[in-house]
């Protein structure tokens, strides 16, 4: 891993999860299946029995219970990580960033300078191989995903110092990328 804690680099948000639950999870199993923080709410609902809840915000999370049953068939969604600020000093992933994991694929795009990094995590788990320029349309593809997602929740989005306008969106600079 090529950096660690408040880093969009794997060694950042990569976390093993243990479950201990006698009786519903077969002892010594191991599944990898990809969950967030937002999956706890959800779980922990349906696990309960509680059905007709409501919330005064939104629910994001999507229960994990099926897999902790043994379902491992797992469905693949993109996962998103939203950090516009900055907060520490310097370091690979370290900056005022958004990032998606879809799958094998991890994109992040720094607001700081509106780079952007692509990494197949499967085949680069240390994060350190760019992929923007060898696969631009992959790149294109998250861009978009993560573009459209931070549209929808309305995610707060940094503005230049000296203008005072609002950061692009990386599908909306994309096309000018230049690593």
């Amino acid at each position: 891993m090529s950096s660690g804690k408040g880093s969009a680099h794997e060694g950042g948000i990569r976390e093993p999860m243990l479950v201990k639950w006698p009786g519903k999870i077969k002892p010594n199993s191991v599944v990898d299946q990809q969950v967030i923080i937002e999956d706890f709410y959800p779980t922990i609902l349906e696990m309960a029995g509680i059905k007709n809840y409501e919330t005064v915000q939104k629910v994001d999370g999507v229960s994990f219970l099926p897999t902790l049953s043994g379902n491992t068939s797992g469905v693949t969604r993109p996962l998103f990580w939203h950090y516009p600020n900055e907060w520490r000093p310097s370091g690979p992933g370290i900056g005022a960033s958004s990032s998606t994991r879809v799958g094998d694929w991890k994109f992040i795009y720094y607001y700081n300078d509106s780079s952007m990094e692509l990494f197949n995590i499967k085949e680069d788990i240390g994060e350190t191989r760019n992929l923007v320029k060898e696969q631009p349309e992959k790149a294109r593809e998250l861009a978009k995903i993560l573009s459209d997602y931070l549209r929808k929740v309305e995610a707060q989005i940094p503005s230049r110092k000296d203008t005072g306008e609002q950061i692009a969106y990386p599908d909306g600079i994309l096309n000018t990328y230049k690593s």
